[in-house]
């Protein structure tokens, strides 16, 4: 009994040994293999200033809406064709208010620091219900074969209460 125990022991000993001097070693950060699920690493932040706005009754809030388009290593992808939609909870397009041009859709190129702009004019207090409303700005970027890129903003909107 007492050999059995002691082989076991150091069976165990052997074992965490060998796992000390293999892991933990690697210091440097690799490119991501193209053969694994992180072969595209492509990186779409949007954001919204402000994300909070008024329906006035006789103006319209802007919002300035962005988007970075990135690698991995935040290296910015310049070129590339940004879709803003006006979108709900869902993701259907909804028409209250509008982007640059007065359009619920607008199509915006990244410029070399892979930043698109564009802006949301918020809706009037009489194109609302009575209640206070969340929309989205949806960015979506067409990516190799049938891949896409996509990132949602949310915008909160105040009826005004006047």
């Amino acid at each position: 009994m007492k050999t059995n125990r002691k082989i076991f022991l150091i069976t165990v000993s052997l074992a965490l040994l060998v796992f000390t001097f293999d892991s933990c070693k690697k210091d440097i950060i690799e490119q991501p293999s193209p053969l694994g699920p992180s072969s595209i690493a492509i990186i779409l932040d949007l954001n919204a200033n402000p994300n909070v706005i008024v329906a006035g009754r006789l103006d319209r809030q802007t919002v300035e809406i962005t988007a970075t388009l990135a690698r991995y290593d935040r290296t910015p992808i310049s070129d590339r064709t940004v879709l803003f939609e006006i979108v709900n909870v869902s993701g259907r397009r909804v028409d209250l208010g509008y982007l640059e041009g007065e359009l619920s859709m607008q199509t915006v190129a990244t410029d070399a620091g892979g930043t698109a702009r564009t802006h949301y004019y918020g809706p009037l207090k009489k194109e609302m219900g009575v209640n206070n409303t969340d929309l989205y700005i949806r960015a979506t970027v067409a990516w190799e074969g049938s891949y896409f890129i996509q990132d949602t903003t949310q915008l909160y909107v105040i009826r005004d209460s006047d």
